[in-house]
């Protein structure tokens, strides 16, 4: 009984953690959050707690990308979507378990975001395509890149990855 109720507690306060991380209400993006940094920090409390359908909730969905990011890119006029998805969806999930399997719940902290100079605007929505995510560990100090954060997406004031990095 006492385990369940540890268990239960632990669960909890995942859930309102998680929930804490600045969600963007007013972008047409689900689970958006209001700057790159909130995301990254949505994304670490995500790999502390192992949470891959967490850290997949961050990401662009299917339907997001077919509908509100597609129709504005270039890409469309040379190459059908379904293609383009084949790749990015099924990189993204190895890029996410590649990064819990190897960062999963270690004690990191954002030290910062850099967006990277690389930047297309479009009519509804910006991408940043060289984010970066530089981290610290909490135990040993050590900082460095997060092989994490790739493509960011910002619309209407939320912020999403356009998809992980698959290049561990």
């Amino acid at each position: 009984m006492a385990r369940r109720m540890r268990n239960a507690v632990l669960t909890l306060g995942a859930i309102l953690a998680l929930g804490c991380s600045d969600p963007a209400m007013d972008s047409p993006l689900s689970s958006a959050r209001k700057s790159p940094e909130a995301l990254a920090e949505a994304a670490l409390e995500a790999l502390a707690m192992r949470d891959e359908a967490a850290l997949a909730e961050l990401m662009i969905t299917k339907d997001e990308y077919e509908s509100l990011l597609w129709p504005l890119l270039p890409d469309r006029e040379h190459m059908p979507f379904e293609f383009v998805w084949s790749l990015t969806g099924p990189g993204s999930r190895k890029a996410r378990r590649n990064v819990l399997s190897e960062f999963g719940g270690l004690p990191l902290e954002l030290v910062r975001v850099d967006l990277g100079p690389e930047v297309e605007r479009y009519e509804r929505f910006t991408l940043y395509r060289e984010a970066r995510m530089t981290v610290r560990r909490d135990d040993t100090g050590e900082e460095g890149l997060l092989p994490l954060m790739d493509v960011l997406v910002e619309m209407g004031g939320g912020w999403k990855f356009m998809n992980f990095r698959d290049d561990l």
